[in-house]
């Protein structure tokens, strides 16, 4: 069943005009069909009747389901090639990430120019919705502005992991398990291609970033954070 994030006009859900014609005319949806709408981070069982001018989301009653990570998790992921970075918004977001943060690196080979930024980020935030949507979560996570990683803090009771492929001074996960189940937010880092300097890897550290070990093998940057998102997934969700 297809599940639509909608706003509230008159005390009736009301779908925007890209989401009405994929269910309306991609979808064939029919009179009497049902529809899942997501409004206020709350789910919605309703039937669908067309009108003469327009139509009606009529509400059959609240599905109680809890579809979101027990903790937020906030992606810091390095400017990657387009197809490869359109790939980390959709899994990331099906993975419960709840905010996602394009991130400069020395060794970026792709940046956002300032005149296009508008133009990406709307992109990127489309596909997130489009990916909450396909994986009945109940909040859309946001695609926000480009920072430099050496600018990312840590608030009182998060805690910063960043995948480092060098095998001295990491940790396993299982091995800060405790520390990531008691954060108030996790903040990952994910480098470029290129990898991440010693610079910028020593700001992370020194801005309390905890070197990780993702496994023996160099995992390609979008290939890290799916994997890390996974086992974060199952980490929080089993407990």
């Amino acid at each position: 069943m297809r599940q639509y994030f909608v706003t509230k006009v008159n005390g009736n859900f009301i779908l925007n005009d890209e989401d009405y014609y994929h269910l309306k005319v991609v979808l064939r949806t029919k009179d009497n069909d049902e529809v899942r709408c997501i409004y206020d981070g709350k789910t919605y069982l309703c039937r669908y009747k067309s009108t003469k001018d327009s139509y009606i989301l009529e509400e059959i009653c609240e599905l109680k389901e809890d579809k979101e990570l027990k903790i937020d998790i906030a992606l810091y992921q390095a400017l990657i090639r387009n197809e490869n970075f359109d790939l980390v918004i959709q899994k990331a977001t099906e993975l419960g990430a709840h905010e996602i943060i394009p991130t400069v690196f020395k060794r970026n080979v792709v940046e956002i120019k300032k005149d296009k930024e508008e133009s990406k980020l709307k992109r990127y935030n489309l596909i997130a919705k489009a990916a909450s949507e396909q994986s009945n979560r109940t909040y859309i996570p946001e695609v926000l502005s480009p920072v430099n990683v050496k600018d990312i803090k840590l608030e009182e009771g998060e805690i910063g992991l960043v995948a480092w492929e060098k095998e001295e001074n990491t940790k396993s996960l299982s091995e800060i398990k405790s520390q990531v189940l008691n954060a108030t937010k996790i903040k990952i880092v994910i480098g470029p291609e290129g990898g991440i300097t010693m610079d910028e890897f020593e700001a992370l550290k020194s801005n309390g970033f905890i070197p990780i070990s993702l496994g023996n093998r160099i995992l390609r940057s979008e290939t890290a954070t799916i994997s890390l998102l996974s086992i974060l997934n199952y980490m929080i969700d089993i407990e």
